[in-house]
């Protein structure tokens, strides 16, 4: 009993002593003159460079210590989307936490944070500075072809800083009331160009000006009305969620043929398998081991047994990393007519035996039809055109077949390589081929 009794006084003399620690600890931190610092904070401001910074990830966000000897608290003093200081208020020492969102805009902003030490405002807030990004104008394209029957043509621009934009002629003195520019009234990011039908080639520039503070930034954009037969660019098809990247694949599944709309649709284009996928501005066939088709409209100009010209802009799939596909594409004829000629890339062939399907998905077998091997430099390029503009400048991308023979009847289809699941027996078994600025011209 003796021995139990002793465990019970010790233990309460425990309890006892820690009580008074604890009380002369919580007694020291609130005396003295009260004090808040930031450990490295000049002037109590910090600076962040225009890039994201994730508050989620610990190893990621900005520490800092925070030195007091009294309770505090951090109030932000306007609307805050941009920045988040957490924890903002504690007792004592402490870590604060800091992070920002990208700032896309060219101009430096900050966010001020009042701080309050038992409850007395101070007279020094903390300010959270995040310089701007670079100041740019960035076009979705180098050049704008037009049909020549004309209509709203958008064209997107992408823009951290207030522009103005104007026609002007190629050379001084020619006409280009045949064009005007309005803003689109739908999208903040396109401008939407207007004309009429026109049987000749017609020529003008758009010119894309800085105000402000950024006069110095402009870009000028050839635009081109073609007088052809038929003429496509894609512009109708703009899926905000995919890119003009050619390695970015995000929001493809949305885009596939068969989730077009009935606007979309009402173009004539058709793919047989689905596998065709619009970009902002032009279409990409095929994904990792299928090969993908597309198939023209019939074309109502065209006349009975008239010889034509076909031409595109064909472009090879490549990864971020360097790594191509295999580079093969068919182009062939449904319908009245025959390739006769090809030109572009490395000289092509006319080959026979290509398998396909028909409108039943049945498979069918086409003949005389071009088969291109797009050259080494005809692909998209992260590391010498991060833009992934000036690919389509490239003249290696323009792709010519001759058909003799055609009619309103008349259809061209495009393969990207093998057809469907055939492509996985073939090479590196990826074949995905970007496609835009399809015409058509008598002979």
């Amino acid at each position: 009993m003796k021995k139990y009794m002793k465990s019970l006084l010790l233990a309460a003399l425990a309890v006892v002593a820690a009580m008074g620690f604890t009380a002369c600890s919580d007694d020291d931190k609130f005396t003295g003159d009260p004090y808040f610092t930031l450990e490295g904070l000049e002037n109590m401001t910090y600076d962040f460079n225009y890039e994201a910074v994730d508050t989620l990830a610990y190893s990621e966000a900005k520490k800092i210590v925070v030195r007091s000897n009294r309770p505090w608290k951090l109030v932000c003093q306007s609307e805050n989307g941009w920045c988040r200081v957490f924890p903002t208020e504690g007792e004592g020492d402490g870590i604060i936490r800091l992070s920002t969102v990208e700032n896309k805009k060219p101009d430096t902003r900050d966010m001020v944070y009042k701080i309050y030490l038992d409850g007395v405002e101070q007279p020094v807030p903390l300010t959270i500075r995040q310089t701007g990004s670079e100041p740019y104008i960035k076009p979705s394209a180098n050049s704008i072809t037009i049909a020549r029957e004309g209509g709203a043509i958008p064209f997107s621009v992408l823009a951290n800083v207030p522009y103005t934009f104007e026609v002007r002629p190629v050379k001084e003195g020619d006409d280009v009331s045949w064009i005007t520019v309005t803003p689109s009234e739908t999208d903040p990011n396109s401008v939407m160009l207007n004309c009429v039908a026109s049987n000749k080639d017609r020529f003008a520039v758009l010119h894309i000006q800085g105000t402000g503070n950024y006069t110095d930034l402009s870009i000028d954009i050839p635009v081109t009305q073609l007088g052809a037969l038929f003429f496509e660019n894609f512009s109708w098809m703009n899926h905000s969620d995919t890119s003009i990247l050619g390695w970015v694949t995000d929001g493809e599944s949305n885009s596939r043929f068969d989730k077009w709309t009935d606007e979309e649709l009402s173009h004539g284009w058709t793919s047989r398998n689905s596998l065709c996928y619009g970009r902002p501005g032009f279409l990409k066939l095929g994904k990792t081991g299928y090969g993908g088709d597309l198939v023209s409209p019939k074309i109502p100009e065209i006349g009975s047994g008239m010889d034509i010209a076909v031409s595109m802009q064909l472009v090879g799939y490549c990864t971020k990393a360097g790594t191509l596909d295999d580079v093969q594409v068919y182009v062939g004829v449904l319908g009245p007519g025959k390739v006769t000629k090809i030109i572009g890339g490395n000289g092509g062939e006319i080959v026979n035996g290509v398998l396909y399907c028909d409108e039943n998905k049945a498979q069918i077998v086409l003949n005389d039809v071009a088969s291109f091997m797009l050259t080494d430099d005809n692909h998209f390029n992260y590391t010498t055109d991060p833009d992934g503009l000036l690919v389509w400048e490239n003249p290696n991308t323009n792709y010519t077949i001759y058909v003799d023979g055609a009619t309103s009847d008349t259809q061209i289809v495009i393969l990207g390589g093998a057809f469907d699941v055939q492509v996985k027996t073939i090479g590196k078994g990826k074949n995905r081929i970007f496609v835009d600025n399809f015409k058509v011209e008598g002979r």
